[in-house]
């Protein structure tokens, strides 16, 4: 494996978490009368259908949006999105974003580095002021003890704090109220979008509604694979995104946007920006995602990113965020080989999957990563990017019929490969 192992102390807080997060996705399930594998095919079948649909669905909702005023851009790479988000940016300093997975695609050294961007998101902001990548899609600060932030606090700010997550989050709260004041863009993810131009996003903090209303122009950024039929699809979604993220019946706020504010309050005539975003833009990334449908990889585009595939990954409890790459995991894995590079699917740690199954039987909508990263590295040993120590047990079966070379009965092999 490449990259760090985690500390201990993380080790034991991920699954102190983890057992938690099991036990009240178990309670959300039975208060919301769902039974695991039909609520899954479910989810399943609608993913799926979109999917198989995407094409249409897209220009279907793309028409619709732009009917009810919202501007569509679509963005191949990554580098048309910064040039399209860095356009929609000029002239502007001050940046709010909330938690955004298809953002982080997107960020590299020296982007909107002349902006003051933040963070509203209480874990992303914390790992923003300690300097720190995030851990996990949901929960990106829980490698972070309370006293490491308070100490951080005091550094940054000057700021006593208690180390006690209700005074960090009390702080946190009034610094961004400030900054969200003072804010000229928004720039938020989506969690999903319906084919008569509806755009759904959920949260608990409260932060994304805030991003999305207060400054005059709202940025959302997404890839093309959240659009989903409907509006019940899409809800349904957004109940087993809460259900798998945090083991909760429903998020606290689900925002659906369908357009810039206005008001007509005034003889009955329209008027674009009222209380809320004068303009609201829209930009779908594609990256690599028409790659994963033409090479048969499309089960990864139904992914909801609840961050459910990690909690039991054995390796990810071994190296953190160093399995993966813009995404954890093995579905950040397999992104980064058709985004990004073959290689860089390697150095994510391609080959440290053990295949046990855990993230398909907790997955909401039944990918099935294992099998899709077997794929993945018959690509990569067409491309001859096997490891030296692949490529030695592969030498050895061929020549012995077993991994390890050698063998004298009655001894131990000289070496005992895993993984």
């Amino acid at each position: 494996m490449k990259g760090e192992f985690l500390s201990e102390k993380t080790k034991a807080v991920l699954w102190k978490v983890v057992l938690e997060y099991r036990e009240k996705r178990k309670m959300a399930l039975l208060r919301n009368n769902l039974e695991y594998e039909n609520f899954r095919e479910e989810l399943y079948q609608i993913k799926k259908k979109a999917i198989s649909e995407i094409e249409s669905l897209k220009k279907k909702a793309i028409s619709a949006l732009k009917e009810n005023g919202i501007n569509v851009f679509e963005a191949k790479d990554v580098k048309e999105a910064r040039e399209i988000i860095e356009k929609l940016a000029e002239g502007k300093t001050k940046i709010i974003k909330s938690k955004s997975n298809v953002f982080n695609e997107i960020e590299e050294e020296g982007f909107l580095t002349d902006k003051e961007l933040t963070e509203t998101d209480l874990g992303d902001f914390i790992c923003q002021i300690m300097g720190e990548k995030e851990s996990h899609p949901v929960l990106p600060a829980i490698h972070l003890t309370p006293e490491e932030i308070a100490k951080k606090i005091k550094e940054k700010f000057n700021v006593d704090l208690e180390s006690k997550p209700e005074k960090i989050a009390n702080f946190v709260r009034n610094l961004l109220r400030e900054k969200i004041s003072q804010s000229e863009i928004g720039i938020s993810g989506a969690n999903a979008i319906t084919s008569d131009g509806k755009i759904l996003i959920l949260e608990n903090e409260g932060n994304i509604s805030l991003v999305s209303k207060w400054p005059q122009t709202h940025i959302i950024v997404s890839g093309f694979e959240k659009i989903v039929e409907n509006l019940e699809s899409a809800l349904k979604i957004v109940k087993a995104s809460a259900i798998w993220g945090t083991g909760q019946d429903f998020p606290v706020y689900v925002s659906i946007i369908s357009g810039p504010s206005k008001t007509a309050d005034i003889q009955n005539q329209v008027v674009i920006g009222a209380q809320g975003a004068r303009e609201v833009n829209l930009i779908l990334i594609d990256n690599g995602r028409t790659k994963l449908l033409k090479e048969g990889f499309e089960e990864l585009l139904y992914c909801i990113n609840c961050g459910a595939c990690l909690n039991f990954c054995p390796v990810f409890h071994q190296i953190g965020r160093n399995y993966g790459s813009k995404y954890l995991g093995s579905k950040g894995i397999i992104f980064a080989g058709f985004s990004e590079s073959f290689k860089k699917a390697v150095d994510s740690n391609c080959f440290s999957c053990t295949s046990c199954m855990a993230c398909y039987q907790n997955c909401p909508v039944k990918i099935n990563l294992p099998e899709l990263m077997k794929k993945l590295r018959g690509y990569l040993e067409k491309e001859n990017l096997q490891t030296g120590v692949n490529k030695e047990m592969i030498e050895n079966i061929r020549e012995f019929g077993n991994p390890f070379g050698k063998t004298e009965e009655g001894k131990i092999p000289k070496r005992l490969y895993c993984c």
